[in-house]
């Protein structure tokens, strides 16, 4: 724990010395979320840094390389009340923010306001129908892909509403938005897809990880060589940044766990850049040689009683939310 506590102290200090070099004239207030935020920073965290502004401009990311240290700059205009209260599923972060600079003091007590409200009987509910709701979509998604002949994309979408309803329980019963508390309910839950053991059976040595993570490393670089101003996901400093979570997961011996992240990193890379095309369509503009090597990350094609598998284990864990 002092350990832990060093690290996000550590990871403070360098925000408030980055935000003293580069100082923004409308910033409102700055915040680290992640690991820092949640004060569980160690060696091989980086630093996602928020940064609210005044004004409409456009959402902006972009990787910082500040001191020897990779600090993911995250910079929108600064939200409502209205706007949280209208959706606060999407706010949710703002309960495991670290505050860095609140310069007229007004985010600080902002946000326990409205951690209060998301915390209140009327702000758990809104939150719980808006999550369902989420889960719902990518369930009928999975449907419409089935009936349109994607089986690949109608398991990713059944597989996503399961996720979806995995985080309501990490949220609403275990009060936490990590990878690592997300991986153990999908370690609780089974795979709950007919695949269960999946990641524990393929990643069994140190190579099989270094393998799929050269896999990803090739992904980004062929994405990032046919698109344009897709620079944050696709910049080379995301490879850094997941090649040290990997190194982490690799001396915890928690290779079933880095596979796991490798696959969620391989997906936030093609909703990224190909979002409104299914999976088989984006994979079909790949190489082939890169198409079938993603494909062994942990992607299957669903069927019909697969999907209603999926839809069936979603609800099961719904239901025994307690908010």
């Amino acid at each position: 724990m002092e350990q832990s506590k060093d690290v996000t102290d550590f990871f403070v200090s360098l925000a408030r010395e980055f935000l003293d070099e580069w100082p923004l004239a409308s910033l409102v207030c700055a915040y680290a979320g992640g690991s820092v935020g949640r004060r569980e920073a160690d060696a091989y965290s980086d630093l996602d840094l928020h940064i609210f502004v005044e004004g409409e401009d456009d959402p902006s990311c972009e990787n910082r390389l500040f001191r020897g240290h990779v600090i993911q700059l995250q910079v929108q205009s600064a939200p409502t009340d209205e706007e949280v209260y209208e959706n606060p599923w999407a706010w949710r972060y703002l309960k495991e923010a670290k505050v860095i600079l609140d310069p007229e003091d007004r985010f600080t007590s902002w946000m326990n306001d409205m951690c209060a409200y998301m915390d209140s009987p009327a702000g758990k509910e809104k939150m719980f129908a808006q999550a369902k709701a989420e889960v719902d979509s990518f369930h009928e998604e999975a449907q419409a892909a089935l009936r349109e002949g994607f089986p690949y994309s109608a398991y990713l979408a059944a597989w996503a509403g399961w996720i979806g309803a995995l985080q309501m329980s990490a949220v609403f019963q275990g009060h936490s938005l990590s990878d690592a508390q997300l991986y153990q309910l999908v370690q609780k839950a089974g795979r709950s897809d007919g695949m269960d053991g999946f990641f524990q059976e393929t990643y069994q040595s140190i190579q099989d990880v270094q393998d799929a993570l050269m896999v990803l490393a090739d992904y980004r670089a062929h994405l990032r060589s046919i698109n344009e101003g897709i620079e944050f996901v696709l910049a080379t400093e995301n490879d850094w940044l997941v090649k040290r979570k990997v190194q982490r997961l690799q001396e915890r011996n928690q290779l079933d766990m880095a596979g796991f992240l490798l696959f969620s990193e391989a997906i936030w890379l093609y909703q990224s850049v190909d979002s409104d095309e299914w999976l088989e369509n984006h994979w079909a503009d790949l190489p082939a040689e890169l198409s079938l090597s993603l494909q062994k990350l942990g992607f299957f094609q669903a069927d019909g009683p697969l999907l209603a598998h999926l839809r069936h284990a979603s609800a099961e864990i719904i239901a025994e939310i307690d908010c």
